[in-house]
């Protein structure tokens, strides 16, 4: 296995500077207003260089640099470049997984296109760049997935580190403790016992790894030792899953028309829901009779995963359409599908659950009647002697406040 990686820019930050780009080469701070109690999402080298770093909450930023420009993260935009990272990548190599700062590809094998793979990982970095507006990334190239991000952590921008097979223990011997991706707790006893790199730690026996940490010491030597087997994870953004009910003979009436988009959304949602994915895009199109066809379609306010959630973003567009001619066809496609955002927790505390499914039911009943349909209570300050009045009623609740 062969695997590259590429650290980039905050997507965030690539999207903000695209909406202002007369704040290139300014300090740039992507996260809200530093009055917001929010972590700083991202920032500009300039910002960085005055000591800005990411988490750090928004108003001590504005402290350390108080010339830097606030922005809000534009989730939307930064969707979408994930996604066009995603769909390009995936015409250099068979398997990418793509996020907000760093991209990973499947290197293994041989390309037609490129005589190595050097020349493989230079067309990954040209397209990157070429995406993000010309900067360049640093890029990694290695037998494991934590070789290769640290290769191209010892990069620099426009630069590509190769570690053949064979050498990965001689290029992490000296790296620190804090890039093991492991709890600070074990970073921190091994740091008490005299180790200062990874070459220290890679010198301890696997028996004594497992006595002192358990399974953690166990993943830490196969970390150090490139045989993590954690590969490319493919985030599948680009697929587009499609389903298409055919009216024969054509049809107007609303009955049918919402029958057959019912039966469009049973099916996408039951496969979601079995393979534990949701969507966050949804479009509907009406295949006229000797007519063009029309569309409707909507990034979902909240990821739709199961068959109730598909349904209701589905009749939301359905009601945007006014067909001028008879339907030949209603036609159903996802986009952006990924990952549900199932929880293990979920099955042990049902209180969480139970939050996360009124804040679903809510979505959908803000998308069908309408901002005012989901209202959130809050104490009153002054509630009186009656029950009644305990609660104030505020209304539209804000997409994601249902508690």
């Amino acid at each position: 296995m062969r695997i590259l990686c590429a650290r980039y820019p905050h997507l965030g930050l690539v999207s903000a500077l695209r909406r202002f780009p007369e704040l290139r080469g300014e300090p740039v701070i992507v996260g809200g207003a530093p009055e917001l109690r929010l972590p700083v999402i991202a920032a500009s080298p300039a910002a960085v260089r005055a000591g800005v770093h990411v988490g750090q909450p928004l108003r001590q930023a504005q402290q350390q640099c108080p010339a830097a420009a606030f922005v809000p993260l534009d989730a939307e935009a930064t969707g979408s470049l994930r996604d066009e990272l995603g769909s390009r990548l995936h015409e250099l190599a068979p398997t990418v997984e793509v996020s907000d700062e760093e991209a990973f590809c499947d290197l293994s094998g041989r390309h037609a296109a490129y005589a190595d793979e050097g020349a493989w990982g230079v067309a990954v970095s040209r397209v990157l760049m070429a995406l993000l507006d010309g900067d360049p990334p640093a890029v990694g190239i290695a037998a494991s997935r934590f070789v290769a991000r640290m290769a191209a952590r010892e990069s620099r921008p426009g630069r590509l580190r190769r570690v053949r097979s064979g050498e990965e223990a001689a290029f992490l011997a000296p790296l620190p403790l804090a890039v093991l991706p492991v709890a600070r707790a074990i970073t921190a006893r091994l740091a008490d016992f005299g180790l200062d790199c990874l070459g220290a730690v890679a010198a301890l026996s696997p028996a004594e790894l497992q006595r002192q940490f358990g399974p953690a010491g166990m993943e830490v030597h196969r970390l150090l030792r490139a045989l993590d087997g954690d590969g490319v994870h493919d985030g599948a953004v680009h697929r587009i899953w499609a389903e298409r009910a055919v009216l024969d003979p054509p049809a107007e009436q609303l009955e049918i028309l919402v029958e057959a988009a019912r039966r469009c959304a049973t099916v996408t949602g039951t496969r979601l829901h079995e393979m534990g994915l949701s969507c966050g895009e949804a479009s509907v199109t009406l295949e006229l009779e000797d007519a063009p066809e029309v569309t409707a379609a909507a990034t979902l306010a909240a990821p739709a995963g199961s068959r109730a959630e598909v349904w209701t973003a589905v009749l939301a567009l359905l009601g945007e359409l006014h067909p001028p001619a008879p339907v030949a066809a209603i036609r159903l496609e996802l986009t952006r599908i990924a990952p549900g955002a199932g929880r293990q927790t979920d099955l042990l505390r049902p209180g969480d659950a139970a939050r996360d499914s009124i804040a679903a039911a809510a979505t959908r009943l803000r998308t069908r009647f309408g901002d005012a349909a989901a209202r959130r209570p809050r104490l009153a300050l002054d509630p009186g002697d009656l029950a009644e009045r305990r609660f104030v009623w505020e209304a539209p609740a804000a997409a994601g406040a249902v508690r």
